[in-house]
C-alpha cells in the first residue's frame, strides 16, 4: 500500500494543508509556514503564525517544491549549492489508539533538513517568527474572532527555551523547546523572534528539531528524552495512518479513485477532536461548533473508518442534541460545559430525521451488537417529535425568517431567502426516518411500535407522492409554503426523494436523468440550481443557488449507481479531480490531496473551505456502499459491486463491518469473500491466505476457497511485481506483469506443489 503523497511547485499552489488531531488543528501556507495552531480542548488559538525563514550567507533560499503527506507538509529551498528542507508534521494516533498520549498530540513540530554540497563552508542563518494572537490570512476562509486576536502573551526565556502563557489566563501555556542555541531573540507582547546560526561544512547534511507544545490546563509535558524523541513521534504517526489507511481499503482499475478513497480516510480523521463535553467534529475547522446534519452525513463513511468516533458523536448528541418533546437541534458548542442549544426558531429541519438515520447506520455496522436495541429509544424519542409535526400526512416547518432562520433544508445559508411549509427534502428525510425506526422496532420485539411507525411513513410517503407532485415538471415541489404556493423550482434538491426511496419508477428515473444531464452536470460537479430558473446564480447564497456543492455530486451519483454505473465512476473522478489539479493556484482554495467545500458554478473557483469536514466521509461512503455495492442492513450483510461495463474486478481489503474485517473481490463475476454474504453475484465463501506484492500499485488477495487456492492480482497502474504466495504450508514465488487496470486469479488445487499451478484466467480492467 503505497503512503499518499502529492508535491507541487510552490509556484502553482495558493494555500497549504489543513492537519489535525483528536485535541489540536494547524493550518499551513502554501511555503509550510504555519497559519494557526488551535487546541480543541479550549477552542482557542495558541499560535497566530509561525514563520521559517533560511539564509545562506545572508542570502534568503527560495522555495521550490512543496509536498504533502497525511501528517506532514515539506517544502524544498534551494540557494546554488546549499539545500533546505522545511518540513512540519503534528503527531497523530487513532482514535481510540493507545499509541500516544495527548501531551505528545498538543504539539507542533518543525525539523529543518540543511545540505551543503560545495566544496566550501558556508554559514547559515535559521530565523523563527511566532506571533501568538491570531491573525487573519487570505489562505484561509475561516478567520479568527477578535478574543482571539486580541490576546497578549508573557514570554520567559529559559536557556534555549521559551515559555508563553496567555496574559490574564495562566492555564494556556505553550512551550518552545529546540536543544540548538540561540544566536539572538527578540521578545514583545505578541511575538517571539530568534535566530540559530549554524556554520555548515561541505558535502555534509545536518537536521535541526524546533518544537512548540501546548497545554490547555497549565502544564506542559515533555515528550520522554527530549527531542531525541522527534524521528520517533514522526514514525509512530506514520504507523498510525498506515493503519488506519489499511482499514477499508478498496482497490479498483482507476487509479484516480484509489488516490480518492485513501485521501478521504486522511481528511476524515484530521477533523475528529476532543472537546471538553466529548468527541465531535465541526463543519468549519477550527471551533467547536457542532452541526447535527453534518454529523448525520459524517457518520455514513466514519462507520466504515472509525466506528467508536461515530458512537462518540452519537452519544454526545443523546446528552446535549436533544430538545424537550425529541427534536434534534440544528448546533451546539462543544467547548462549554453545559452547550446551549441553537435551533434558529425551526419547529422541524433536517437535523432530527438525520440523526435518526445516523442511529440506524450505526446499529447496523456497529461492532457492539447491542447498540441498536440501546439506540431505539432516541430513534422513537425523535420520531415522535417528527409524528407531532405532520399536519396531512406531510410534515411542515412554520418559520417566516430568512436564511438559517426561515431555511429547514441542507441550502440554510441564502440571505433573503425562505424555504419552509412543507419541504420535499426533509420529508422525504421523514420518511426514511420513521420507516427505519419501524424497521428497528420490528426486529427488537416490538411489533405494535413498528406498526406504528410504518404506518406514518406509509401516510408520508403516500402524501409526498401525490400533495408534493408538481403538475407543471412532473418531478416534485422545491415546497408547498405555509400559504399554499406551490414552488416548482428545479434544484439539486430533487435527489433527496430518489435518495430515501420515496421516488419510484418513471419519476425517479427522470430526476436522476434531469440531474445528470448537461443542465446541471460540469466538468467539477453538480450545479445547486438550474440555470434555467429565475433566481440562478452561480456565485450567490454561499454557492447555493447555482454553485457547486461536491456532495450534491456524490448523492447524485450513489443515486445513479445501479441504472447507470459509468456515472457512479464517473462522479467519484468529478469530486476528486480537483484534489489533484495541475494549477491548485487556478482555483484558490484548493490543496492537493484535500476535498473543497464549494465552487463557483460556472468559473470552478474553490469559494469555501480548502479542506471540506464533511466531503471526505461522504467519499468513502460512496466507495463502500456506491461502487462496492455494500449493502448493511438488520439481516444478512449484501455485497454486489456496482460497475461499469468496461470493469471486470474490484476488491475490498478489511472493510469494517460489526466488528468483523471483511476481505472480497468480484473477479469475472464471481463474488469471493471471506465471510458468508448475500449478492446479486454467485458468491464463494473462503478463508484469508497470506500473499504479498514488492510493488504497491500491484495488489495480491489470497483465499481458500473450497479445494482450491486462489490469488487475486490487481493493478490500477501498469507495473510489474514478485508475489510471495502461501497456502497449505506451502510457500511460493511468482512474478508477473499487469497492463493498467489489469487482474489475474492465480488458481493453485489443493495440496499441490509450488510449480503445479493451473493456467492464468486474466481480466482487463
Amino acid at each position: 500500500m503505497t503512503y499518499p503523497s502529492y508535491t507541487y511547485a510552490v509556484k502553482d499552489l495558493f494555500t497549504g494543508s489543513s492537519l489535525g488531531n483528536l485535541h489540536t488543528f494547524a493550518r499551513l501556507d502554501e511555503q509550510t509556514n504555519l497559519k494557526g495552531l488551535w487546541s480543541a480542548g479550549d477552542n482557542q488559538y495558541y499560535v497566530g503564525e509561525w514563520i521559517v525563514e533560511i539564509a545562506v550567507d545572508g542570502m534568503v533560499l527560495e522555495p521550490q517544491t512543496t509536498s504533502f503527506f497525511p501528517e506532514s507538509q515539506l517544502t524544498d529551498l534551494v540557494l546554488n549549492n546549499v539545500a533546505a528542507r522545511k518540513f512540519f508534521f503534528i503527531p497523530f494516533a487513532i482514535h481510540g489508539s493507545t499509541e500516544m498520549t495527548a501531551a505528545e498530540m498538543r504539539a507542533a513540530v518543525y525539523v529543518i533538513g540543511l545540505t551543503n554540497t560545495s566544496k566550501s563552508p558556508v554559514e547559515v542563518t535559521v530565523r523563527h517568527k511566532l506571533t501568538f494572537p491570531a491573525l487573519a490570512t487570505d489562505r484561509f476562509t475561516k478567520q479568527p474572532t477578535p478574543d482571539q486576536t486580541d490576546k497578549k502573551v508573557s514570554i520567559v526565556r529559559n536557556g534555549n527555551n521559551f515559555d508563553i502563557t496567555t496574559v490574564g489566563n495562566p492555564a494556556e501555556v505553550r512551550v518552545f523547546r529546540s536543544s540548538e542555541t540561540v544566536s539572538s531573540c527578540k521578545i514583545t507582547e505578541t511575538t517571539l523572534q530568534i535566530e540559530y546560526s549554524y556554520r555548515l561544512d561541505p558535502r555534509t547534511s545536518e537536521d535541526k528539531s524546533f518544537v512548540l507544545h501546548i497545554s490547555p490546563e497549565g502544564v506542559v509535558a515533555t515528550l520522554s528524552e527530549g527531542l531525541k524523541d522527534v524521528t520517533e513521534l514522526l514514525e509512530r504517526s506514520r504507523r498510525e495512518y498506515r493503519q488506519l489507511l489499511s482499514r477499508t481499503f478498496i482497490f479498483t482499475p482507476d487509479s484516480m479513485i484509489n488516490r480518492g478513497i485513501q485521501w478521504s480516510k486522511v481528511n476524515t480523521v484530521r477533523v475528529q477532536h476532543q472537546y471538553r463535553i466529548g468527541e465531535g467534529f465541526t463543519n468549519d475547522p477550527p471551533q467547536d461548533i457542532v452541526v447535527i446534519r453534518d454529523l448525520g452525513w459524517y457518520i455514513l463513511g466514519s462507520d466504515y473508518l472509525t466506528p467508536g468516533f461515530s458512537e462518540g458523536l452519537l452519544q454526545l448528541c443523546e446528552k446535549y442534541a436533544f430538545h424537550e418533546g425529541g427534536k434534534l437541534t440544528e448546533y451546539l458548542h462543544a467547548d462549554e460545559e453545559r452547550p446551549t442549544r441553537h435551533d434558529y426558531g425551526l419547529n422541524i429541519n433536517d437535523d432530527t430525521p438525520l440523526y435518526i438515520y445516523a442511529l440506524f447506520h450505526h446499529g447496523i455496522t456497529s461492532p457492539k451488537r447491542e447498540f441498536l436495541r440501546s439506540a431505539f429509544g432516541n430513534m422513537k424519542r425523535a420520531s415522535d417529535w417528527i409524528a407531532s409535526q405532520m399536519q396531512d400526512g406531510l410534515v411542515r416547518c412554520h418559520a417566516d425568517g430568512t436564511n438559517v432562520w426561515g431555511i429547514c433544508g441542507w441550502r440554510n445559508i441564502i440571505d433573503d431567502y425562505n424555504l419552509t411549509g412543507a419541504v420535499t427534502e426533509v420529508n422525504a428525510e421523514c420518511y426514511y426516518a420513521l420507516a427505519r425506526t419501524a424497521d428497528v422496532a420490528r426486529s427488537i420485539g416490538e411489533p405494535e411500535e413498528a406498526r406504528h411507525y410504518s404506518e406514518l411513513a406509509d401516510q408520508m410517503k403516500k402524501a409526498i407522492n401525490t400533495t408534493l407532485v408538481s403538475a407543471r415538471t412532473g418531478l416534485y415541489l422545491l415546497n408547498l409554503s405555509n400559504d399554499g404556493v406551490a414552488h416548482h423550482d428545479v434544484t439539486g434538491d430533487l435527489i433527496f426523494p430518489v435518495m430515501f426511496d420515496v421516488a419510484e419508477g418513471e419519476r425517479r428515473e427522470k430526476i436522476v436523468n434531469r440531474l445528470l444531464s448537461d443542465e446541471f452536470s460540469t466538468q467539477y460537479g453538480t450545479r445547486t440550481v438550474s440555470p434555467k430558473e429565475k433566481n440562478y446564480d452561480p456565485d450567490f447564497g454561499c454557492q447555493l443557488v447555482g454553485g457547486l456543492w461536491l456532495n450534491l455530486t456524490a448523492w447524485i451519483a450513489y443515486c445513479a449507481r445501479r441504472e447507470q454505473p459509468d456515472k457512479l465512476v464517473e462522479g467519484m473522478r468529478t469530486i476528486y479531480r480537483l484534489c489533484e489539479i495541475d494549477k491548485p493556484r487556478e482555483f484558490v482554495n484548493v490543496v492537493p490531496g484535500e476535498f473543497p467545500e464549494r465552487l463557483h458554478g460556472e468559473t470552478f473557483v474553490s469559494r469555501g473551505m480548502a479542506m471540506s469536514p464533511w466531503l471526505p466521509p461522504t467519499y468513502l461512503w460512496l466507495g463502500v456502499e456506491g461502487l462496492l455495492g455494500v449493502k448493511p442492513g438488520l439481516g444478512d450483510l449484501e455485497i454486489t459491486p456496482i460497475i461499469p461495463a468496461g470493469w471486470r474486478w474490484v476488491a475490498v481489503r478489511d472493510l469494517l463491518y460489526r466488528g468483523n474485517r471483511i476481505t472480497a473481490f468480484l473477479y469475472d463475476g464471481t463474488l469471493y469473500s471471506t465471510e458468508r454474504v448475500t449478492s446479486e453475484y454467485p458468491v464463494r465463501a473462503g478463508v484469508l491466505l497470506q500473499a504479498s506484492s514488492d510493488n504497491d500499485s500491484i495488489l495480491v488477495i489470497g483465499m481458500m476457497v473450497d479445494s482450491e487456492a486462489l490469488f487475486l492480482v490487481a493493478s490500477d497502474g501498469e507495473g510489474e511485481a514478485n508475489l510471495v504466495l502461501e497456502y497449505n504450508n506451502l510457500r511460493t514465488e511468482r512474478h508477473v506483469r499487469l497492463a493498467v487496470g489489469e487482474a489475474v486469479l492465480l488458481r493453485f488445487p489443493y495440496m499441490s506443489q509450488p510449480d503445479e499451478v493451473l493456467p492464468i484466467a486474466t481480466a482487463q480492467r
